[in-house]
């Protein structure tokens, strides 16, 4: 079954919170989550506005994280 881009959305949004959350604590599965995270985004890239995209490549990932958050520059929800 394919998902959706706002369920593959949703995904990358838990995974990127999962491992944000894992860093700050000091977690020792990182690198799990890191590769967890690429997987997601890549699941998204294709179907993803541009800035999410951006941030994606680049491995911003606090700033997709508040992208997907609707905490970006714009202020509106971006999913």
């Amino acid at each position: 079954m394919e998902s959706t881009y706002s369920e593959s959305a949703e995904q990358l949004r838990k995974a990127l919170k999962e491992m944000l959350s894992a860093i700050e604590g000091g977690g020792d599965n990182i690198a799990d989550l890191v590769r967890n995270v690429d997987l997601r985004g890549q699941a998204v890239l294709e179907q993803a506005p541009p800035m999410l995209r951006h941030y994606i490549e680049r491995r911003s990932y606090t700033k997709a994280l508040d992208f997907l958050e609707g905490r970006d520059e714009s202020g509106a929800p971006n999913c």
